[in-house]
């Protein structure tokens, strides 16, 4: 850089650059402040001044050109430093130091300007020397640090642009320097740049500034770029951006030269400085056009005066000439930045440096919209839209959202939209990253909003209501109600206005939610678009999609749905309303009419079609589960007594309300299962407790639980039966209905145990294919009920209990077994074995029959296993006789018995296998909680501790082979569908290998090349063993087969634990198989086998380990008393199995402590009738 008041260099160099520049060796010889540079050309034109001989003549006796140019630069450069009120006014001379003052600042007041966050001092870096140490080491602000440099550039140009670059080097974490000469021959720059990378990679340094982790670097990034942009403002502040332009094409040389280094460091930093730089002057320009439209307004307003003062037009005129030049200026520098750095950065490798530039564009073009709203320009962030980055993709649509929320962006931007919608209506559907989906979802309303969005593509993105995700679900929810608004307004934009209000009121107007409303219409749309959804769901690669096979009692899609659309949708929060649109009888509205008739017409509105009714049954389930959560949820700050009152009064009303709609409900919608099950769902949001508090509030819910009884015992269908029998806990869980409630349940009990009975009287009970269809098909309805009444309380009263006289006096002789309850499940019990004579047909409902009695000895023993833990606490010797304990220990033996061939003749992914094994498995885990169960007060008797400690057996080696067959089969099943490499043999990997698998392997995605699926799919040719296929189809359904077989996996993956843990299973082979693609399979199965590693960790002393050394004791004791006694002569007993717990660390008692929290968590709940918490399984009894 040249001062200007000097007034020397060659007439070549005035031609080339419009501004003097003369040798620096000379320069230094003479009594002046400035120096220049042997290049003053641009970046365009590096051609190097050649020293002429006429240089010495030139600085004696300077020529009249120069002597004019010497008079002329004091006054451009006053000038040019006071523009407008926002810049620091300064003094005219030669020498003066210009005062630079923060962008940021405002020019008001010191106080304002002393807010200004300064720079950290790092005390790491106050050793540093130079620049850096200035900018990083001093606790200065960056405006303060750049108005240092720039009066070090006054005084010597060269020296303060070589410092600036060696600045540069130094935060990229280079130790090279470059000396003055280089900056004296800028065409050199890229050969010097090329020798300080060599120098570099000598140093081969492990981290840069930019990216590292240490103290000293925090917020390095932000007083970088904030210096960089006070250098471009204080050149523009002192016209010296303008004059002298060669000052900023010297060192944007530079900063480009390293942008496209080879090392990603020099790259990552010089591009965040010249995107620095480059928002710096488009702040500046959006600032010149400011006040060029202010100078034109004053033309303007001057010129429509009657008398014009022309000097002062003449003046703005002159100031706007002025403005537009720089404004230029600027353009031709933001241009080559672009074409120089962006294009080239925008897609390097390095995804931190592309998000840094999608960034650095969205923000361009926010500030400098003249320039950079042009497709030129725009097109760039549509094609990061395909980037292989997410937190790239993520910022390019964080911009994409920045624009599109300013209305006047919209006509511009209008090319752009139909160019990349398909790609961002790709990526809110599909895209990987469910935080991309989200945000475009978000960004995708914007353009529905603008009216940008083709209608196939709203239904694309309003499908996305049912997505698995509920991040996904709550980002289309707005969407979603938009477009119930839209369809709404469609429908009644044909009606007269005032004959619309006449004919449908609106809701806050009507206190009987049975009158029509015109809520009732929005109630038809979101019905009707949900309904379409259903029947027209595809996945986006035109595959027809299957819904998943969901737990029943789990939330349908409509009521997750629901639970996303109720916060915008207000019409929901007047759920009484939609009761009220549900109980119409739609069925009384004419199909045809007058056509003028305003009244047929709104009803054709609101009328509901085949389906849609189930559909916003399930809506108004989650929209009053929604509100009463609503009501309870706190306030900020301290809730009021009249804010409590007005909570109680809302609760009141919604159970007062419930009472009423819940019967008419029932009465309509009875006979279909799927409707049934909704409205019992609904049942249990009612507080009963509220209800016993209003006048009738006993009579009226005795009402309830007669229409609960009665479709409990009219359905057979599985929801149905699981939401009446959740229906009747709640009913139990209060102190007022608890008593109604076991009435009632003893009665169904009653009914079917009888009707059971009455069934297999006289028949062949332990063969498939001995009963007739009817008769089996009531027999598997009849057992269905039994094991859902089984979860709703204690039932091993009922299933010990003798059948009914008549029953035994027509099977004398037979086996005595028959006479109980328990007995004749037992036997039913075999049907389950599977045979080749029976028909398909017959066959499927053997299946289902031995299902259900599976299910219902699960949920006997969860029973036997809590009652027994509270007989052992209260040390009730009454309950714990030899006698009963080896009833309940050859019962137990008896179900494993006649289990094992269910399970031994079955492929081995049959459904019916795969839920025998699980019980089995849960079954003995289940018993090995019995080890840790203690008496609240002295302790039991040596003969009663016998007795227990029998009662723990392990698993049988036939039976723990079918599980782990199973297990392999279902491990290969998942490892197909997911096209994952995994392990089939462990014999060349050692035991630790295993636990030291990359951790990156764990979460390693399905692998989607064909290659790969050949490779994985070559070791399972000729499976006919009943592997799960390779789903076929679109994408959504290979998504569901993938989700299906992980969940398989880790659920029979969780039982082998538990019972591995809790000593049922002592096999060491069979751990050790669990882990041999535990790294292979996915986090799921990873964190399932966490459990099984050895913590190095000792816990400290505590009751534990006295419990521990008193258990050693009578673990003795009973020992030298095993052969004397035995609980039961089929259970075989080892001396492992008696004397277990001196087997076992600390460690290992903790560890069973924690299964039999797992196992029985729930069980003390249920004796205190608090079952409610847990009503969604049918594990709620015992815990899983």
């Amino acid at each position: 850089m040249v001062d200007s008041s000097v007034p020397n260099g060659t007439p070549e160099s005035r031609r080339r650059s419009g501004r003097i520049v003369r040798k620096p060796d000379l320069f230094s010889q003479e009594n002046h402040e400035g120096s220049v540079l042997t290049n003053g050309s641009t970046k365009r034109k590096r051609v190097t001044n050649a020293t002429t001989a006429d240089d010495d003549e030139d600085d004696e006796e300077p020529d009249e050109e120069e002597l004019r140019a010497e008079r002329r630069a004091p006054r451009a450069r006053a000038t040019a430093a006071k523009p407008a009120t926002k810049r620091t006014k300064t003094a005219s001379g030669p020498n003066t130091t210009l005062a630079i003052r923060s962008a940021k600042s405002q020019s008001k007041s010191g106080t304002k300007g002393s807010k200004t966050q300064k720079a950290r001092v790092r005390p790491g870096q106050m050793h540093e020397q130079g620049l850096y140490a200035e900018v990083f080491g001093r606790g200065r602000t960056p405006e303060d640090s750049a108005s240092l440099w720039f009066r070090s550039m006054q005084r010597d140009s060269v020296a303060a642009i070589r410092d600036l670059i060696n600045f540069v080097l130094q935060c990229i974490g280079c130790d090279s320097k470059i000396e003055s000469q280089d900056i004296e021959d800028i065409d050199a720059a890229p050969d010097r740049l090329r020798d300080v990378l060599e120098e570099y990679e000598q140093q081969k340094p492990p981290d840069y500034p930019l990216i590292s982790k240490q103290k000293q670097y925090s917020g390095f990034q932000s007083v970088l770029e904030e210096f960089f942009g006070a250098i471009i403002k204080t050149l523009h502040a002192s016209s010296v951006f303008y004059d002298q332009p060669e000052v900023y094409d010297n060192i944007y040389v530079w900063i480009a030269t390293m942008s496209g280094a080879s090392y990603k460091s020099f790259r990552h930093t010089a591009t965040i400085v010249s995107l620095s730089m480059s928002t710096a002057l488009c702040e500046l320009a959006r600032e010149l056009q400011e006040t060029m439209a202010t100078l034109k307004s004053q033309i303007d307003a001057e010129k429509k005066k009657r008398s014009v003062n022309k000097g002062r037009v003449g003046t703005i005129e002159e100031n706007l000439k002025v403005a537009e030049k720089k404004l230029e200026a600027i353009d031709v520098q933001l241009k080559d930045a672009f074409d120089t750095v962006y294009v080239h950065r925008y897609r390097d490798v390095e995804e931190r440096i592309r998000a840094l530039c999608v960034a650095a564009l969205g923000n361009w073009i926010v500030l400098y919209r003249k320039m950079f709203l042009e497709g030129q320009f725009l097109r760039y962030l549509g094609w990061v839209l395909s980037d292989t980055s997410p937190s790239t993709r993520l910022e390019d649509i964080t911009q994409l959202k920045n624009l599109f929320a300013n209305k006047k962006n919209i006509a511009a931007l209008r090319a752009f939209t139909d160019r990349f919608r398909q790609r961002l209506v790709e990526m809110g559907a599909r895209d990987a990253d469910l935080k991309v989906r989200a945000e475009t979802i978000e960004l995708l309303d914007q353009l529905r909003e603008a009216e940008l969005l083709e209608p196939e593509d709203i239904d694309i993105i309003g499908r996305l209501i049912f997505d698995s995700e509920p991040r996904v679900r709550t980002a289309v929810a707005k969407f979603f109600v938009s477009n119930i608004e839209d369809l709404y307004g469609a429908t009644v934009e044909d009606f007269d206005q005032a004959q619309l209000v006449s004919a449908l009121p609106d809701p806050d107007d009507v206190e009987d939610f049975m009158v029509p409303t015109r809520s009732w219409i929005k109630f038809k749309c979101l019905g009707s678009i949900l309904a379409g959804f259903d029947k027209d769901e595809e996945s986006l690669d035109g595959a027809t999609a299957q819904s998943l096979p969901l737990d029943l009692t789990t939330e349908s899609r409509y009521t997750l749905a629901t639970q996303s659309i109720f916060p915008h949708m207000d019409e929901l929060h007047q759920w009484e309303s939609l009761a009220g649109f549900l109980l119409y009888d739609h069925s009384s509205i004419p199909t045809q009419s007058d056509e003028d008739d305003i009244s047929f017409q709104v009803r054709q509105a609101y009328k509901l079609s085949a389906d849609e009714d189930i559909i916003l049954l399930d809506v108004l389930q989650s929209s009053i589960k929604q509100y009463l959560q609503s009501i309870i949820e706190s306030p900020t700050g301290r809730r009021t007594n009249a804010a409590k009152d007005r909570i109680r009064e809302k609760q009141e009303s919604a159970a007062q309300n419930l009472t009423v709609i819940i019967p008419q409900l029932l009465g309509k919608f009875g006979s279909t299962p799927q409707a049934t099950s909704s409205i019992l769902r609904i049942e249990q949001l009612l507080d009963i407790g509220l209800i016993n508090e209003l006048q009738s509030g006993e009579a009226t819910y005795s009402a309830i639980l007669d229409d609960i009884s009665k479709q409990f015992t009219s359905h057979s269908d599985k929801k149905v039966l699981a939401a009446a029998s959740a229906a009747f806990r709640n009913a139990r869980s209060y102190e007022q209905s608890k008593e109604a409630a076991d009435s009632k349940v003893q009665e169904i009990w009653t009914d079917c145990v009888t009707a059971l009975a009455n069934l297999v009287r006289g028949k062949n009970v332990e063969r498939r294919g001995t009963l007739d269809k009817p008769i089996l098909g009531e027999l598997v309805n009849t057992t269905m009920r039994l094991a859902e009444l089984a979860g709703v309380h204690d039932c091993t009263e009922v299933i010990e209990g003798k059948l009914d006289s008549g029953a035994s006096r027509k099977q004398k002789g037979r086996s005595s077994n028959q006479q109980t309850l328990l007995g004749l499940l037992l036997q039913l019990l075999k049907r389950g074995e599977p045979d080749e004579d029976t028909t398909e047909a017959f066959a499927e409902l053997e299946d289902q029959l031995c299902t259900a009695l599976i299910e219902l000895f699960s949920r006997y023993f969860r029973w036997k296993v809590f009652g027994l833990k509270q007989a052992i606490s209260a040390n009730d010797t009454a309950q714990l006789t030899t006698t009963s304990l080896t009833n309940f220990a050859m019962t137990r033996s008896t179900f494993v018995e006649n289990l094992a061939p269910v399970i031994q003749l079955r492929i081995p992914l049959d459904p019916v296998r795969y839920n025998a094994i699980l019980n089995v498995l849960e079954l003995f885990a289940l018993f090995t909680t019995i080890r840790n169960m203690r008496p609240d007060k002295s302790e039991l008797d040596e003969d009663i501790e016998q007795n227990l400690a029998s009662l723990i057996t392990t698993m049988p080696d036939d039976t723990v082979k079918e599980v782990m067959t199973t297990y392999e089969k279902l491990e290969k099943s998942f490892a197909k569908i997911t096209r994952r490499k995994i392990q089939k043999s462990d014999k060349n990997k050692t035991k630790d290998s295993a636990r030291e698998e990359a951790e990156e392997d764990i979460e390693k995605p399905p692998q989607d090349s064909e290659d790969e699926a050949g490779d994985s799919d070559a070791d399972d040719e000729g499976d006919d063993d009943g592997d799960i296929a390779e789903a076929t189809g679109g994408r959504r359904a290979k998504k569901q087969a993938a989700l299906l077989a992980e969940q398989n996996l880790c659920e029979l993956t969780s039982k082998i634990i538990f019972a591995i843990v809790g000593g049922a299973i002592k096999d060491d082979k069979v751990k050790q198989r669990l882990m041999l693609n535990r790294t292979k399979l996915g986090k799921n199965y990873s964190t399932l086998i966490a459990y099984l590693d050895e913590k190095k960790e000792k816990k400290p002393k505590s009751k534990a380990k006295t419990a521990t050394a008193r258990d050693d004791e009578k673990g003795r004791k009973a020992k030298a008393a095993v052969a004397k006694k035995m609980v039961s002569a089929g259970i075989v007993l080892e001396d492992d199995d008696i004397e277990d717990d001196e087997d076992h660390d600390e460690e290992e008692v903790q560890r069973q402590h924690d299964l039999e929290d797992d196992i029985l968590e729930d069980d003390a709940d249920q004796d205190d009738n608090a079952l409610e918490a847990h009503d969604e399984a049918d594990d709620d009894i015992m815990g899983d």
